[in-house]
């Protein structure tokens, strides 16, 4: 029987089949130049993470480059094993707090060029189950959402609130089945052509936060 468990991403709604077609039209390239690659050591960033970013478009320069390098020096890293879904942001002292402690430091003292996208990018490199990846496309999806949000948390600034609106989607793709319907889905994938096949197989290796990334993609 056909999974009637409907997604709710930045406002608008998929249902299984739909969501998995968002998945075998994804560029096929990107998960194993951007996705895949085991992240570098905890608390640093290198080379080679920078690169991987701009397979998202990221345009990090190699300037800019060696700013994020330089600065994750004596960033304040949090835990490798952190979740969004964690991060209630009225819980003084917890996980929404380090997020922002931690994406201030690089985007507190950035020079110019380097915005919240590039910032995002790279942090989702070393937490992809944290940060979302707030590019512009996903900044403008969850506008209106993070607007409804402002009145009650007036004292964050955008790119928090869309935290909170990414991580209230996630909670809720979780909590109604939607994701775990999702992932058997990408297991059981078939195609006639066994590349196509292993390529949205592969696809259950991402996160949870970046499965509903590329629902809004």
């Amino acid at each position: 029987m056909a999974s009637t468990v409907t997604f709710t991403v930045a406002g608008s709604d998929y249902v299984l089949d739909q969501a998995l077609d968002r998945f075998v039209g994804y560029p096929r390239k990107t998960p194993a130049r951007f996705d895949y690659p085991p992240p570098g050591g905890h608390g640093t960033i290198t080379p080679e993470e920078i690169k991987r970013t701009r397979y998202v478009s990221s345009r990090i320069s190699h300037a800019e480059g060696d700013y994020f390098i330089a600065r994750a020096a004596d960033a304040p890293w949090i835990a490798t094993n952190a979740d969004l879904a964690d991060a209630h942001p009225e819980v003084r002292g917890g996980l929404f707090d380090d997020m922002s402690d931690l994406y201030w430091h690089f985007a507190g003292t950035a020079p110019r060029g380097i915005s919240f996208a590039k910032v995002s990018k790279v942090l989702h490199v070393k937490y992809p189950a944290v940060f979302p990846l707030l590019d512009s496309r996903l900044w403008k999806a969850y506008r209106a959402a993070a607007r409804a949000h402002a009145a009650r948390y007036p004292e964050l600034r955008r790119s928090q609130l869309r935290w909170i609106a990414v991580r209230e989607d996630l909670l809720a793709a979780r909590s109604s089945g939607a994701i775990e319907d999702l992932r058997e889905a990408l297991a059981r994938y078939e195609h006639q052509e066994p590349a196509v096949q292993q390529r949205v197989r592969d696809m259950t290796q991402l996160t949870d936060l970046r499965l509903l990334d590329i629902l809004v993609w």
